[in-house]
């Protein structure tokens, strides 16, 4: 991007501030330590709370969506469809994060849509594919992989499991020497008839579910500009770990709100700026305690 297209582009989002700034004046505009302005706000936000427009339920939620509108520099018309009142506080739902964005000069890409993630080994070491160590290389096989050894590179490739009669499942590691690999089911029953413990070779067995984003910012910063990049990830274990398997919604939708979290997560780490510390509205209940509507996650399957 050069230095025209950078102006340009400064200039079309001072441009789209200043226009929603002249649609809603009397509200973005507001001084809320102006007693007559505080009134008038009041009185406005009591017939928006009439009409049931975006759900405002009291006159505090009102202002503190005003407050955060201010904030964020955003027309309040908007925000009270797209800013909700938690416990007192306020969460941003997915479509102000990506305008946000988007203005902020921040472009992005899903890069791991809920893959599986596999385990590998050396032979000896099982590693899961989400912390193998910058020395490992991913190989298809065995003999692959010992080609690809050295003093300085460890070649793995992908752990086998099995299956007995009892859809026990184990890995190469757990399979004991009396187990005698059968072809198919039917010759595993002839194997356990003649008194042997037969077990068959199944597909990799995924131990993680990823989804990753890559966001790229570019910014003028003392006068030149930068390329500003991050990646940010959320996983199926570290749900888990966090309990948020706990919440139905959560266990139904697992890929949706998992790619939900790494997306906000990258979010804020490239625009703080733009975000405020803002946590998207989903995020903000799940911390809170309260279950999801079906628009939260219905949102969040837009983000890709």
């Amino acid at each position: 991007m050069d230095k025209q297209q950078e102006s340009i582009n400064d200039t079309s989002s001072q441009a789209l501030i200043k226009k929603s700034d002249d649609v809603n004046t009397g509200l973005s505009a507001i001084n809320l330590f102006d007693d007559t302005q505080l009134v008038k706000a009041e009185a406005f936000l009591k017939r928006i709370i009439a009409s049931e427009k975006g759900g405002i339920k009291t006159l505090n939620d009102g202002f503190a969506i005003l407050m955060r509108a201010q904030d964020l520099q955003l027309p309040f018309s908007t925000c009270i469809e797209h800013i909700h009142v938690i416990n007192g506080k306020t969460g941003i739902d997915v479509h102000i994060i990506k305008s946000l964005l988007s203005r902020a000069g921040v472009t992005w890409k899903c890069t791991k849509d809920y893959t599986p993630q596999y385990q590998y080994t050396d032979g000896n070491t099982i590693y899961n594919e989400t912390q193998l160590p910058n020395y490992c290389v991913k190989c298809r096989t065995a003999k692959e992989a010992e080609s690809k050894t050295t003093d300085d590179i460890v070649g793995v490739y992908p752990v086998k499991w099995y299956v007995d009669l009892k859809n026990n499942i184990y890995n190469e590691f757990q399979v004991s020497d009396k187990c005698v690999v059968a072809i198919n089911k039917q010759h595993a029953i002839k194997l356990a008839n003649e008194g042997k413990y037969p077990i068959i070779r199944i597909a990799a067995q995924a131990v993680d579910f990823v989804t990753e984003y890559e966001f790229t910012r570019y910014k003028m910063i003392n006068g030149k500009e930068r390329i500003i990049t991050c990646t940010s990830r959320f996983s199926y274990s570290e749900a888990q770990t966090a309990e948020l398997f706990t919440k139905d919604t959560y266990k139904k939708y697992a890929r949706i709100l998992i790619g939900h979290r790494a997306f906000t997560l990258g979010a804020r780490d490239i625009a703080a700026d733009a975000l405020m510390g803002c946590q998207e509205t989903s995020e903000l209940k799940i911390v809170e305690g309260i279950d999801l509507n079906p628009s939260d996650y219905e949102i969040a399957e837009e983000i890709k």
